[in-house]
């Protein structure tokens, strides 16, 4: 099978490594979407990645964020809070975050324990076996991807902990996954198209 032209951003997900896990998803969920027929440009390329990055990722995508208190009455021992929710994660993630924020409010004395915090970050190794699908549908093996990208020599050594021959059944479950997701979230909006949707304010 004869190599083709394959860009960095195209399947080089090193970068993630140094990124918050919640960006990682949102990287995640952005390529599979591409693969679906999204029409966006590489994760690595849009608007979004480079504000993360160019901030040392400080700020960047996060689950569950505060956005000051709401003016809704409230009962006894009660506060309303307006906050803003990022469904890109996944449950496990923002249920963390939702932790860490209540973790936050214990100077206030009103809550009772800590929550535990930490999970494996399952979205890297996922992105990592789409580079391998991405490279092999390219015509690159592991060995002569090294050979052409000695500059990306690092990442490239990465993938060898990955199976090449179930990468892609895995990343096609994964798709599926995510297709039927989408299906969901199109009848939760009426009917209207995700690609326009999802991505309004991309």
């Amino acid at each position: 099978m004869s190599k083709k032209e394959l860009a960095n951003e195209e399947w080089d997900f090193s970068p993630m490594e140094k990124a918050p896990r919640t960006t990682i998803q949102r990287a995640l969920l952005w390529e599979l979407d591409r693969d679906l027929g999204s029409g966006r440009e590489p994760y690595m390329k849009s608007g979004e990645y480079r504000r993360a990055a160019s901030n040392s990722f400080k700020g960047s995508a996060s689950g569950v964020v505060e956005a000051g208190k709401a003016n809704e009455k409230t009962l006894p021992f009660e506060d309303s809070f307006n906050l803003r929710i990022d469904w890109s994660q996944p449950r496990e993630e923002l249920v963390e975050q939702f932790s860490a924020w209540l973790e936050s409010k214990e100077r206030s004395g009103k809550m009772m324990d800590k929550p535990a915090l930490g999970k494996p970050r399952d979205a890297l190794t996922m992105l990592r076996k789409m580079a391998i699908v991405r490279l092999k549908a390219n015509g690159y093996s592991l060995r002569t991807a090294g050979q052409i990208f000695p500059e990306k020599k690092r990442f490239v050594e990465s993938l060898k902990k990955i199976n090449w021959t179930t990468a892609s059944r895995e990343v096609e479950k994964a798709m599926n996954r995510r297709r039927n997701n989408l299906k969901i979230i199109e009848r939760s909006l009426g009917g209207k198209n995700w690609k326009s949707s999802l991505y309004q304010n991309a």
